[in-house]
Protein backbone atom coordinates (compact mmCIF):
# COMPACT_ATOMS: atom_id res chain seq x y z
CA UNK A 1 0.00 0.00 0.00
CA UNK A 2 2.77 2.47 0.94
CA UNK A 3 6.04 0.77 0.22
CA UNK A 4 5.66 0.18 -3.52
CA UNK A 5 2.91 2.75 -4.24
CA UNK A 6 4.27 5.90 -2.61
CA UNK A 7 2.58 9.07 -3.83
CA UNK A 8 4.90 11.69 -5.35
CA UNK A 9 3.60 14.40 -3.02
CA UNK A 10 4.66 12.53 0.12
CA UNK A 11 7.59 13.99 1.98
CA UNK A 12 10.97 12.40 1.26
CA UNK A 13 12.88 11.55 4.38
CA UNK A 14 14.78 8.92 6.27
CA UNK A 15 13.78 6.37 8.86
CA UNK A 16 15.26 8.60 11.58
CA UNK A 17 12.41 11.06 10.87
CA UNK A 18 9.97 8.46 12.21
CA UNK A 19 11.85 6.49 14.88
CA UNK A 20 14.61 6.57 17.44
CA UNK A 21 16.73 3.43 17.31
CA UNK A 22 17.71 2.09 20.75
CA UNK A 23 20.06 -0.71 21.77
CA UNK A 24 18.70 -3.76 23.56
CA UNK A 25 20.35 -4.75 26.83
CA UNK A 26 21.75 -7.84 28.52
CA UNK A 27 19.07 -9.77 30.40
CA UNK A 28 21.15 -12.41 32.19
CA UNK A 29 21.09 -10.69 35.61
CA UNK A 30 17.33 -10.16 35.59
CA UNK A 31 15.02 -12.31 37.68
CA UNK A 32 12.48 -14.57 36.00
CA UNK A 33 9.08 -13.02 35.44
CA UNK A 34 6.38 -12.63 32.80
CA UNK A 35 7.86 -10.06 30.35
CA UNK A 36 9.31 -11.65 27.21
CA UNK A 37 12.98 -11.19 26.33
CA UNK A 38 13.03 -10.93 22.55
CA UNK A 39 15.92 -11.90 20.32
CA UNK A 40 16.13 -12.41 16.58
CA UNK A 41 14.64 -15.89 16.97
CA UNK A 42 11.70 -14.76 19.10
CA UNK A 43 11.16 -15.22 22.84
CA UNK A 44 14.31 -16.25 24.70
CA UNK A 45 12.91 -16.22 28.25
CA UNK A 46 10.68 -14.17 30.55
CA UNK A 47 11.96 -11.56 33.04
CA UNK A 48 10.57 -9.54 35.94
CA UNK A 49 10.58 -6.11 34.29
CA UNK A 50 10.27 -4.66 30.81
CA UNK A 51 12.90 -2.58 29.05
CA UNK A 52 10.18 -0.85 27.02
CA UNK A 53 6.38 -0.89 27.22
CA UNK A 54 5.10 0.75 24.02
CA UNK A 55 4.57 -0.32 20.44
CA UNK A 56 7.93 -1.03 18.81
CA UNK A 57 9.74 -2.63 15.89
CA UNK A 58 12.72 -4.81 16.76
CA UNK A 59 15.56 -5.22 14.28
CA UNK A 60 18.40 -7.71 14.70
CA UNK A 61 21.74 -6.02 15.21
CA UNK A 62 23.80 -9.13 14.51
CA UNK A 63 23.33 -12.59 13.08
CA UNK A 64 19.98 -12.78 11.29
CA UNK A 65 19.11 -9.29 10.04
CA UNK A 66 15.91 -10.39 8.29
CA UNK A 67 14.04 -11.37 11.47
CA UNK A 68 12.28 -8.06 12.11
CA UNK A 69 9.63 -8.20 14.86
CA UNK A 70 6.58 -6.04 15.64
CA UNK A 71 5.72 -5.80 19.36
CA UNK A 72 2.75 -4.19 21.07
CA UNK A 73 3.22 -5.26 24.68
CA UNK A 74 5.85 -4.62 27.38
CA UNK A 75 9.10 -6.47 26.55
CA UNK A 76 12.83 -6.67 27.10
CA UNK A 77 14.97 -6.47 23.98
CA UNK A 78 18.07 -8.66 24.03
CA UNK A 79 21.44 -7.02 23.45
CA UNK A 80 21.71 -8.28 19.88
CA UNK A 81 18.52 -6.43 18.91
CA UNK A 82 17.63 -2.82 18.29
CA UNK A 83 14.23 -1.66 19.47
CA UNK A 84 12.55 1.49 18.24
CA UNK A 85 10.66 4.37 19.77
CA UNK A 86 8.07 5.96 17.49
CA UNK A 87 8.25 9.73 16.98
CA UNK A 88 4.66 9.95 15.66
CA UNK A 89 1.35 8.20 16.26
CA UNK A 90 0.15 5.34 14.07
CA UNK A 91 3.47 4.58 12.42
CA UNK A 92 4.79 1.41 14.07
CA UNK A 93 3.05 -0.99 11.69
CA UNK A 94 4.09 1.13 8.71
CA UNK A 95 7.71 1.12 9.97
CA UNK A 96 7.53 -2.65 10.50
CA UNK A 97 6.39 -3.27 6.92
CA UNK A 98 8.89 -0.78 5.51
CA UNK A 99 11.85 -2.35 7.33
CA UNK A 100 10.69 -5.88 6.45
CA UNK A 101 10.52 -4.88 2.78
CA UNK A 102 14.24 -4.01 2.79
CA UNK A 103 17.01 -6.46 2.00
CA UNK A 104 18.72 -5.99 5.36
CA UNK A 105 21.29 -8.68 4.56
CA UNK A 106 22.67 -6.56 1.71
CA UNK A 107 22.81 -3.49 3.99
CA UNK A 108 24.74 -5.23 6.77
CA UNK A 109 28.11 -3.96 7.95
CA UNK A 110 29.70 -7.21 9.12
CA UNK A 111 32.04 -9.55 7.34
CA UNK A 112 31.93 -12.92 9.08
CA UNK A 113 28.86 -12.10 11.19
CA UNK A 114 26.19 -9.91 9.56
CA UNK A 115 25.82 -6.66 11.53
CA UNK A 116 23.44 -3.73 11.41
CA UNK A 117 24.30 -0.25 12.71
CA UNK A 118 22.19 2.68 13.86
CA UNK A 119 23.74 4.71 11.04
CA UNK A 120 22.43 2.23 8.44
CA UNK A 121 18.99 2.12 10.08
CA UNK A 122 18.67 5.90 10.48
CA UNK A 123 19.82 6.55 6.92
CA UNK A 124 17.21 4.38 5.16
CA UNK A 125 15.42 6.68 2.74
CA UNK A 126 11.65 6.54 2.31
CA UNK A 127 8.57 8.46 1.28
CA UNK A 128 6.58 9.37 4.36
CA UNK A 129 2.78 9.20 4.03
CA UNK A 130 0.75 12.03 5.50
CA UNK A 131 -1.07 11.55 8.82
CA UNK A 132 -4.41 10.85 7.12
CA UNK A 133 -2.90 8.01 5.06
CA UNK A 134 -1.14 6.58 8.12
CA UNK A 135 -4.43 6.67 10.09
CA UNK A 136 -6.21 4.90 7.21
CA UNK A 137 -3.49 2.23 7.15
CA UNK A 138 -3.68 1.80 10.94
CA UNK A 139 -7.49 1.45 10.81
CA UNK A 140 -7.17 -1.16 8.08
CA UNK A 141 -4.46 -3.35 9.62
CA UNK A 142 -5.06 -2.97 13.39
CA UNK A 143 -7.90 -5.55 13.46
CA UNK A 144 -5.67 -8.02 11.59
CA UNK A 145 -2.86 -7.55 14.10
CA UNK A 146 -5.33 -8.01 16.97
CA UNK A 147 -6.58 -11.26 15.43
CA UNK A 148 -3.00 -12.50 15.01
CA UNK A 149 -2.27 -11.66 18.65
CA UNK A 150 -5.41 -13.44 19.88
CA UNK A 151 -4.69 -16.52 17.71
CA UNK A 152 -1.14 -16.68 19.02
CA UNK A 153 -2.39 -16.51 22.61
CA UNK A 154 -4.98 -19.24 21.93
CA UNK A 155 -2.35 -21.42 20.26
CA UNK A 156 -0.09 -21.12 23.33
CA UNK A 157 -2.98 -22.05 25.63
CA UNK A 158 -3.82 -25.09 23.48
CA UNK A 159 -0.18 -26.18 23.54
CA UNK A 160 -0.16 -25.94 27.35
CA UNK A 161 -3.37 -28.01 27.55
CA UNK A 162 -1.88 -30.57 25.16
CA UNK A 163 1.31 -30.84 27.20
CA UNK A 164 -0.71 -31.22 30.40
CA UNK A 165 -3.31 -33.72 29.22
CA UNK A 166 -1.29 -35.99 26.89
CA UNK A 167 1.07 -37.39 29.57
CA UNK A 168 -1.93 -38.17 31.77
CA UNK A 169 -3.64 -39.99 28.92
CA UNK A 170 -0.48 -41.91 28.07
CA UNK A 171 0.01 -42.99 31.70
CA UNK A 172 -3.70 -43.85 31.89
CA UNK A 173 -4.10 -41.41 34.76
CA UNK A 174 -7.02 -40.09 32.67
CA UNK A 175 -9.49 -42.38 30.94
CA UNK A 176 -9.52 -41.38 27.29
CA UNK A 177 -12.01 -43.94 25.99
CA UNK A 178 -14.92 -41.51 25.65
CA UNK A 179 -12.95 -38.42 24.64
CA UNK A 180 -14.09 -38.52 20.99
CA UNK A 181 -17.77 -38.66 21.85
CA UNK A 182 -17.41 -35.98 24.55
CA UNK A 183 -15.44 -33.75 22.16
CA UNK A 184 -18.08 -34.19 19.45
CA UNK A 185 -20.81 -33.15 21.88
CA UNK A 186 -18.81 -30.10 22.99
CA UNK A 187 -18.19 -28.95 19.41
CA UNK A 188 -21.92 -28.68 18.72
CA UNK A 189 -22.72 -26.56 21.79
Amino acid sequence: MFITNAKPEWQKGSLSDLITVKYGKDHKKLADGHYPVLGSGGIMRYVDRPLYNKESVLIPRMGTPGNVLYVNEPFWSGDIMFYTEMKRNNIAKFVFHFVRSKDLVSLNNGSAVPSMTTQIMNGMELSIPDDQQLNTFETLVAPMYKTIQENTKQSKNLAIMHDTILPKLMSEELDGTNIKSKAAKLSFK
